[in-house]
């Protein structure tokens, strides 16, 4: 016991609970203190007991004299820590065995419930009809109400969805039917009519390659000298849109619920430049965005001038004059983005980049999809460097070239 050990070492209590070391043969006092302090006669000393132990003989450490004490405390403490990992043990073991019995209560819980609820579910009710009273089970009466009126629900936000952007949804209807129609209605006298039109355009000066005329193209042949507005042409969806600049006053003063208005309202006169973008020709990401859908009553011409955006695909090209020059893109790369991101209005310098943006999917503005171009040479359809001045041909006049 610890009394004993401390007699042998010859150290006891004070009245205020310090431990105090004797000269050795010294008889030890305060048995009883001691061992009522320690509860020895009754149980072993608790890891409090052992810390304040430990504080309370700070000036054993190294005496060679007290190393018995340490030692006996050290003992002590494994065989607590023995006890206590014993105590854990044993209790897991037990959960371990308990596990089983644990499952089989849940299982019986969990059937007691399933059977219950088929049991409620099957109850029969009484349900009148247009030819009287027929029988159902609750729960086959609970999924044909809600089949019927999930059913009803969709049908009538489908047809109201289509409703609100027919303009959008006919635009891209028609661009699948129409090749249908015209191979149906296109005869000889057509065919010759569009190869005559092709040969006078091979012949008029300043237009673009001939092979785009030859492939019946005619969006793409375009003048070297641009038109009095501003204006973006995509060949493939059969667009020639203005191209709409809106004030920056708004923009320069921060106030940017005013830009978002000076932006709706330029997107009734066509798509519209994004403001503070780059402009075609100049390093940096020339932004452009148009409706895809939008109130059949709202005022403009261009609430759909974007619907079938999506069909563009890399590698596909576009046109854009701009103050009067002519600017060509060829499609990069193709994305969806929520709308909250505005790094696709990052602004480059070492790059002649355009971004296309419309609300997709049509009809919604759940996200935005981005088309990436590159500007290229009109003639050499390389990549354009920063400072890099395009390639015009010149055109060959003569009175052979003149059109009909």
């Amino acid at each position: 016991m610890i009394s004993e050990l401390f007699r042998r070492h010859s150290a006891h209590y004070d009245v205020s609970g310090n431990i105090v070391l004797e000269p050795d043969g010294m008889p030890f006092q305060d048995t009883e203190e001691v061992s009522n302090t320690w509860n020895i006669t009754e149980a072993p000393p608790t890891p409090e007991q052992i810390l304040a132990f430990n504080q309370d003989l700070p000036h054993l450490s190294g005496d060679a004299t007290h190393r018995p004490i340490r030692d006996r405390l050290a003992t002590v403490r494994r065989h607590i820590t023995e006890d206590v990992l014993e105590e854990g043990m044993r209790q897991y073991l037990a959960s371990i065995q308990e596990t089983p019995s644990l499952i089989s209560s849940v299982g019986r819980e969990t059937r007691s419930i399933l059977g219950k609820t088929f049991s409620f579910l099957t109850q029969p009710v009484w349900v009148p009809t247009r030819r009287g009273t027929k029988e159902m089970g609750r729960g086959r009466l609970f999924l044909t109400d809600t089949v019927r009126f999930g059913g009803t629900f969709a049908l009538i936000f489908v047809v109201l969805f289509v409703a609100l952007n027919y303009q959008s949804f006919w635009q891209i209807a028609s661009a699948h039917v129409r090749p249908f129609i015209t191979s149906a209605t296109f005869d000889e006298s057509d065919t010759a009519l569009a190869t005559a039109l092709q040969d006078k355009l091979k012949l008029v000066p300043g237009l673009a390659q001939a092979g785009s005329v030859e492939e019946g193209n005619i969006l793409s042949v375009l003048p070297l000298v641009g038109p009095p507005d501003n204006r973006v042409i995509i060949p493939k969806l059969d667009l020639n849109v203005p191209l709409v600049t809106p004030p920056f006053e708004s923009l320069l003063a921060g106030n940017w619920p005013q830009v978002e208005k000076d932006i709706q309202s330029a997107l009734t006169d066509g798509v519209v430049h994004y403001p503070g973008t780059a402009n075609p020709g100049q390093a940096g990401n020339f932004f452009v965005t148009g409706h895809s859908s939008y109130y059949p009553w709202a005022p403009g011409n261009f609430k759909t001038v974007f619907a079938r955006l999506h069909e563009l695909s890399p590698g596909d090209e576009y046109w854009v004059y701009f103050g009067g020059d002519k600017h060509r893109y060829v499609v990069r790369s193709k994305k969806e983005v929520s709308p909250s991101d505005i790094t696709v209005l990052d602004q480059p310098t070492d790059k002649r980049l355009a971004t296309l943006m419309t609300c997709t999917p049509v009809g919604t503005s759940l996200r935005r999809l981005i088309i990436v171009s590159n500007e290229v040479d009109p003639e050499t359809g390389l990549p354009l460097q920063i400072g890099e001045i395009a390639t015009q041909p010149k055109p060959k006049i003569s009175i052979e070239s003149l059109p009909m």
